[in-house]
């Protein structure tokens, strides 16, 4: 390329440059970004003969031209917008430059990926996508009141963001791996729907959806969240994940927990106990899943109603337990209630036991042990000793244990 070849290229741009007359705009930035979606069609366009951008100096003039009409973008958009006194002017102003940056910077991400690329047109196609994505983080960040939160987020920023939840996903994976009394099922419902959002190329991703996902995986990755399921249960109920599937596992716990139960009186307590903690959780506000949708709490409360006028309308069978061969039908132990807490923990960990939930499973043990102090042993105490033993208890277990691996030389 000859020198006169370069001293012409700013000619090309000279028809679009801003001037800014007394009191008469004579650009605008829709104005702007529709000039470098024209070049970007055309001279910049990969399947375009481009021999006269291959040397570093036309480049670098482009790329000057670019990060002035960025600044000069920012200007107008704050000049514009306190013109525009209507609300509705205003959003309609915003969404119009938004959609024009998201369009030039989905075909520029398209464009770098083609191969093969000179160095100088790469370099090129990135400089201005960083130029056209600050001036979009610019509105999104100065005019968050009239950023359109459901339009498709550009592809570039996707590519990223999705790297950084990828290694955040594998980095929840590897904690959660690592700890006891993990509710498995739940956790994997959860991480599947994030892969989902990676994966799945047909959905699209807004900037509401990339947000709330950010959020979730923050959360779940929170030091007070990790550490048993019924934190992350209060997490996703905290950031309504109103998502189907889990969704279903509630109704299903809801049913797990009433279905021993023997009198109608005793579901409806239960479910209105459960319902009474659900509605204390705390809430964020204006946070979904899915905003097509009624929230969490609201269908989980649905189900609670709809359950309870059931039960309260329906004369169900009643389980009538014999009181005189009541305390027959239980397995008596010499046990205190913190050994068995700690010998049945061994069995999760094991994955002798393998029910869904522990909660489930703990509230059967509860009926069906007695220790030797006691014939009705607490749920609400078996529970907390089965999450916290203390180190007397785990200490008297592992004399147990080398005692009955004694026994067991002997059998």
């Amino acid at each position: 390329m000859n020198n006169n070849d370069t001293k012409q290229l700013p000619l090309l741009f000279s028809q679009w440059r801003v001037n800014r007359g007394k009191g008469l705009k004579t650009s605008s930035p829709s104005l702007i970004l529709d000039k470098w979606n024209t070049i970007i069609n055309g001279r910049l366009n990969p399947l375009n003969t481009n021999d006269d951008l291959l040397a570093a100096e036309a480049v670098q003039l482009v790329i000057n031209e670019s990060e002035d009409d960025q600044q000069t973008i920012r200007s107008m958009l704050i000049e514009d917008l306190i013109e525009k006194p209507n609300v509705m002017d205003k959003e309609q102003y915003v969404k119009v430059n938004q959609t024009l940056l998201i369009r030039i910077l989905d075909k520029l991400f398209a464009y770098s990926q083609t191969r093969p690329l000179n160095e100088n047109i790469l370099l090129l196609y990135n400089t201005i996508s960083q130029h056209l994505q600050s001036t979009l983080d610019f509105i999104e960040d100065f005019f968050s009141n009239y950023f359109d939160r459901n339009e498709k987020v550009p592809e570039p920023y996707i590519s990223f963001a999705k790297e950084n939840i990828k290694k955040q996903v594998k980095h929840l994976k590897h904690i959660v791996s690592k700890q006891d009394g993990t509710d498995t099922f739940l956790t994997s419902l959860v991480l599947d729907s994030i892969q989902h959002l990676l994966l799945d190329e047909s959905i699209v991703i807004t900037y509401s959806r990339l947000s709330y996902h950010k959020m979730l995986v923050n959360e779940l990755l929170s030091q007070k969240v990790i550490q048993s399921p019924h934190s992350i249960i209060e997490a996703l109920y905290y950031l309504n994940y109103n998502e189907d599937n889990f969704i279903t596992y509630e109704y299903e716990w809801l049913k797990e927990l009433t279905a021993e139960l023997p009198t109608n009186q005793e579901k409806i307590a239960a479910l209105r106990f459960e319902q009474k903690k659900i509605n204390q959780l705390p809430l964020k506000p204006n946070c979904f899943y899915n905003p097509n949708m009624p929230t969490l709490r609201e269908q989980i409360n649905g189900w609670i109603d709809e359950e309870v006028k059931f039960l309260e309308n329906v004369q169900l069978p009643e389980k009538v337990a014999d009181k005189l061969n009541e305390n027959e039908d239980k397995i008596h132990t010499s046990l205190s209630v913190a050994k068995l807490a700690v010998l049945l923990r061994l069995l999760v960990i094991d994955k002798i036991i393998i029910n869904r939930t522990v909660a489930s499973m703990l509230r059967v043990a509860a009926k069906i042990f007695t220790t030797l102090q006691k014939d009705d042993i607490s749920f609400g105490s078996l529970e907390t000793k089965y999450h916290a033993p203390d180190k007397a208890t785990i200490n008297a277990v592992k004399d147990m244990l080398f005692k009955w691996i004694n026994i067991l030389g002997k059998l």
